[in-house]
């Protein structure tokens, strides 16, 4: 596991996931990737605005890098269909391994502002800071804890231990059963 203050994860933005998950797979020999729907949820804030967006995401590792395939499955306005609108599919965030506290005080000392936030089915905060005009993306941080973090060791075995063929996208559930 990468250290305090490393960048954990790399997001992208994209229009299909299939697809997608077939581009890092066999052109890059990232995945497998674990793909699951995340509904409209409650208590989600774009740029100040209260916000509802499903989204399709896919976890998958390259070497000790995670990475995040985002897929936005509606039109609502958010950070995400603002880079897919002014640039197209690509990079979005960077997620950084700090106390989410320690860190939004630390972005925002550096002068960037909270763009999109919510909190997972267990409570844990996730907030995404505008830093565009620094990185060309975001940064993303959130509460990490063993509930919204747990399946990332098992991600990351399964891409130890993959051939690099068999079943490149694998439901997000099979990290919970047998």
């Amino acid at each position: 596991m990468q250290p305090d203050g490393s960048i954990l994860e790399v997001c992208h933005v994209v229009r299909d996931m299939d697809r997608s998950v077939a581009h890092w797979t066999e052109v890059l020999g990232a995945g497998p990737f674990y793909v699951f729907d995340v509904p409209a949820m409650p208590g989600q804030m774009n740029r100040g605005v209260p916000s509802a967006i499903a989204l399709r995401i896919g976890f998958g590792f390259s070497g000790g890098l995670l990475i995040e395939l985002l897929q936005q499955l509606d039109d609502g306005p958010s950070v995400f269909r603002e880079i897919l609108e002014t640039r197209g599919e690509g990079f979005h965030h960077v997620l950084l391994r700090r106390d989410f506290d320690a860190g939004r005080a630390h972005l925002e000392r550096h002068g960037y502002v909270l763009a999109f936030s919510g909190a997972l089915p267990g409570g844990e905060r996730f907030a995404l800071f505008d830093t565009t005009s620094g990185n060309g993306g975001f940064v993303e941080l959130m509460d990490f804890t063993p509930a919204s973090f747990g399946p990332v060791a098992k991600i990351h075995a399964a891409h130890v231990g993959w051939d690099g063929l068999t079943r490149p996208r694998r439901a997000f559930a099979e990290l919970f059963t047998g």
